[in-house]
């Protein structure tokens, strides 16, 4: 490899100290990409942030996968042991079943239609993070299995607001016991039930309208309900998608990841990414154009330089080197500066979540999430940018005529 026009490139960057103009577009270069870096990379961060909370929060109720008999009764017994047989790379698994009912606060009027889900406690705990949600409860430790045991209950904190109850109050719940409606009269049946414990999940749709209760009340409450769902978690290094397909072919049933049932968010989520990080690589490779300025008056500068070096005996390729080692140079160090305050901010952002946000987003504070491939990702795009800028003027190195030089500029 020959060095010299990375040394003649790296004496033409030192050079510039001596001349001011040149130094000026110098320092407005690495401003410039040090900027686009740091903003790159740290709104890519912000927004993986958003996208990791947002997807906790959900998976708060929702497993990782959830295998649906669309409302008919599931055979738990033989595909639990087909599950923990051919399928060893399944974390953990819970069975469940959702009805509809009518809860009244014990001294309120008013009635609210919510989702009633019935779970296995303790297998609950081990899919999805409900338990780490519970903020109040009529036992000291805030457990599933601890909470609901006999005709206790757990409920969203908004709901329990709406229905002015707290831990230890009671609720009637009303239902029809049985699918079957005869006539035009539909009979309810009322049972009353204590509240356990309140979770708060940050999500209306759970806080607002969802009550949990062991599988053993569910049975209590509709004799003829059964188990409808079973919700599998799996480890970090599983091909979901690829288990998914392998669920399918073998238990005959719906088999589908939890973003089914949020396509539109997982979606917004993507597009945002994707866009944000589109437009803010436009707005560095416009900061780059200042790379295309600097290196057009430096190659103006040094025509006497490029004339010599060419009768010298000198490629024109070597020569194009030795100004793109100068952008490259520059574009490194930008780079470089820009990811290492971006780290800076995102472990701020990280370990202090100090800017608040309007109830209108799943977080209550701005997120961050680092991640080693966010900042390798963000160097190479840059890179990659200032290549192409530095790379557009070099070409007018090999322009340059020799004995007009010599004879007139030299």
């Amino acid at each position: 490899m020959n060095k010299l026009p990375f040394i003649i490139a790296f004496r033409y960057l030192i050079g510039t100290k001596q001349e001011k103009n040149i130094s000026t577009m110098v320092l407005v270069c690495l401003t410039g990409v040090t900027i686009g870096s740091f903003a790159l990379a740290l709104i890519a961060c912000i927004m993986n942030g958003f996208e990791k909370v947002t997807y906790k929060k959900i998976q708060s109720i929702h497993s990782q996968i959830i295998a649906d008999a669309d409302g008919q009764e599931l055979a738990f017994t033989k595909i639990s042991t087909v599950l923990k047989n051919e399928f060893p790379e399944i974390k953990a698994f819970s069975p469940n079943t959702v009805k509809q009912v009518i809860a009244q606060g014990d001294e309120d009027e008013d009635y609210t239609v919510i989702m009633l889900k019935g779970i296995d406690p303790i297998g609950e705990a081990n899919v999805n993070n409900l338990e780490q949600k519970l903020i109040s409860t009529i036992e000291k430790e805030k457990t599933l299995a601890g909470t609901l045991v006999g005709d206790t209950m757990l409920i969203g904190d908004k709901l329990a607001k709406n229905l002015e109850v707290m831990p230890g109050d009671t609720i009637n719940l009303f239902f029809s016991p049985t699918q079957e409606i005869k006539g035009k009269q539909i009979r309810l049946d009322n049972r009353q039930v204590t509240v356990g414990g309140i979770f708060k999940t940050g999500i209306d749709e759970f806080d607002t309208s969802l009550m949990v209760c062991s599988l053993t009340l569910m049975k209590k409450i509709f004799p003829e309900s059964g188990i409808t769902q079973i919700s599998i978690k799996l480890p970090k290094d599983v091909d979901e998608t690829n288990l998914i397909t392998k669920l399918k072919k073998r238990l005959h049933i719906d088999v589908y990841s939890w973003k089914k049932l949020y396509p539109a968010l997982v979606e917004a989520l993507k597009l945002e990414k994707y866009a944000m990080f589109f437009i803010l690589a436009l707005i560095t490779l416009v900061a780059s154009m200042n790379i295309i300025s600097l290196l057009f008056m430096l190659i103006t500068k040094k025509r006497p330089d490029i004339a010599i070096l060419k009768a010298m005996g000198m490629p024109d390729n070597n020569i194009s080197q030795i100004f793109l080692y100068v952008g490259m140079t520059i574009a490194f160090a930008g780079s470089c500066l820009g990811l290492l305050f971006a780290f800076i901010a995102g472990w701020i952002l990280e370990t202090y979540p100090f800017i608040q946000l309007p109830e209108a987003y799943y977080v209550t504070h701005l997120p961050a999430k680092m991640e080693v491939s966010i900042f390798v990702i963000v160097f190479f795009v840059v890179m990659f940018i200032s290549f192409l800028s530095a790379w557009f003027p070099t070409r007018k190195t090999k322009a340059i005529h020799i004995s007009h030089l010599l004879r007139f500029e030299g």
